[in-house]
């Protein structure tokens, strides 16, 4: 296993210098390697042989960073603001937040659509990061992060049933459905599918649906 990974090393470094340096050509030639366009599925037998991957047997599944998590709600529902640049906004957050904090903050809660702006350009304190972003394993933005730890919470569950943002996007994606589809249920799964996870339902998912 550590012969493999410091081949595969050796090999991207040596195109890396072969290709004068350019990274856009090592992106490349990555993205478009049989490894990486493997598929996620788990199967029997490489988890027999590898259970941690480590040969690369499959694709590992990777989990949406917390802003994304937010932004892709939104992006399904068709509330997604995508105005680029201008200064930080203040989308709904659980009312009396900065309350506990070092000093008292105001958050002027957003009204128009600037509430649904992509989270790159949410306010946030260091000392205070928006709550969204910690639940869903945002680092600490006081110090350097080189990678991100996921981790599961029921808080998690409980942000995505009960956040303002969440709700707004449940109804909006719920209007989207009915005036996007037809009447009947199995055209309403169909869109709804679609929307949020880019594929048609199976026939397990469309019974559990009905």
């Amino acid at each position: 296993t550590r012969y493999w990974r410091d081949w595969s090393s050796d090999v991207c470094s040596s195109d890396l210098i072969r290709g004068g340096w350019s990274m856009k050509r090592l992106h490349r030639l990555i993205v478009t390697s049989a490894t990486y366009r493997q598929a996620s599925i788990h199967r029997g037998d490489l988890a027999a042989r590898d259970p941690r991957n480590l040969l690369l047997g499959r694709q590992n599944r990777t989990r949406l960073d917390a802003e994304v998590v937010r932004d892709t709600a939104l992006a399904a529902a068709g509330i997604l603001c995508r105005d680029i640049g201008g200064p930080s906004v203040h989308p709904p957050q659980p009312e009396g937040v900065y309350a506990f904090t070092q000093t008292v903050k105001k958050w002027p809660t957003e009204t128009g659509p600037q509430r649904h702006r992509r989270s790159l350009y949410t306010m946030f304190y260091r000392s205070a990061p928006h709550p969204l972003f910690t639940t869903f394993d945002a680092p600490n933005f006081s110090t350097t992060c080189t990678r991100r730890i996921p981790s599961n919470t029921p808080l998690q569950s409980l942000m995505l049933a009960n956040d303002p943002i969440f709700t707004e996007a449940a109804a909006a994606i719920g209007d989207r459905v009915v005036s996007g589809a037809g009447g009947a249920s199995s055209d309403r799964i169909d869109r709804l599918f679609l929307l949020c996870l880019a594929r048609r339902p199976t026939a397990g998912e469309r019974r559990a649906a009905e």
